[in-house]
């Protein structure tokens, strides 16, 4: 978008054009602006989306654009349009400039940047628009100065950053199956299940394992657990066994939990 910033003027001649870019050092240029004054007087202020900018201009008139954005200094350009009235209707180039500001920060003295930091004016040994260099040579060290200053700050903060915490998941302690009474040593290992030979295929045997180890928990009662290889045999179905001693004879026990509460249940007795 060209934002004219001219009056009426006559087909011949043409309008001065001024565009590039604004940037925002370590941020975005969303709600940042560029305010102009014409002679003077405030003429235009445009909040940015992007950050790109052309304007049109008209001659015999100064120009000072202001770039900005709260809690970064501002930057100032002054343009002069001012051009002999005989050279008006000649074709000028469009002059490309680019901005970058930078964050305010404490104990930087930024006074520098009360004046423009650059002029553009008409160069009538050129017959073109281009810097003032003798403006700019004598404000240019001071603006570098600044400029380091305000680097330096920003490396600073961005070192101060705490690095993200990473929530730990607490570790949980496995459950006992009862104060005091570990059945793996109660029960003890067992033997391993034993194999038939074909030929040279070996194959499980389908016949009801023998338990672990035997434990008596009263005169009359006594009750066992398979070992692992035992019990994950596709042909098992109970993790182990118990005898209440009624001529019954044994009956299977499905699952761990269950062992667990009747061993529990008979060591209290």
């Amino acid at each position: 978008m060209i934002f004219t910033l001219l009056a009426v003027y006559s087909q011949a001649q043409e309008p001065f054009k001024v565009y590039g870019k604004f940037m925002v050092n370590g941020g975005s240029v969303k709600g940042a602006k560029i305010a102009i004054e014409k002679n003077g007087v405030q003429v235009n202020v445009s909040e940015r989306d992007n950050n790109k900018f052309e304007f049109a201009l008209e001659y015999d008139c100064e120009y000072v654009f202001s770039f900005m954005k709260e809690g970064y200094i501002t930057k100032k350009i002054l343009v002069s349009c001012k051009v002999p009235k005989e050279k008006q209707t000649l074709e000028f180039e469009p002059f490309k400039f680019d901005v970058e500001i930078f964050k305010q920060y404490p104990g930087v003295n930024t006074v520098i940047y009360n004046q423009p930091v650059g002029k553009i004016k008409f160069n009538d040994v050129l017959n073109e628009f281009d810097y003032d260099t003798d403006y700019t040579k004598s404000i240019q060290n001071e603006i570098k100065k600044v400029e380091d200053a305000l680097k330096q700050k920003a490396k600073e903060e961005a070192e101060k950053k705490p690095e993200p915490v990473v929530k730990q998941e607490p570790v949980k302690t496995p459950e006992k199956s009862a104060p005091g009474v570990d059945l793996s040593k109660a029960l003890g290992e067992g033997p391993k299940p034993k194999t038939q030979q074909t030929g040279t295929t070996a194959t499980k045997t389908t016949s009801m394992p023998m338990p672990t180890k035997t434990v008596t928990l009263t005169g009359i009662v006594t009750m066992g657990s398979y070992t692992a290889a035992e019990y994950n045999n596709p042909n098992m179905r109970s993790y182990g066994w118990i005898n209440y001693g009624d001529n019954n004879g044994r009956v299977e026990i499905a699952t761990r939990e269950e062992y667990e509460a009747k061993f529990r249940q008979y060591m209290e007795k």
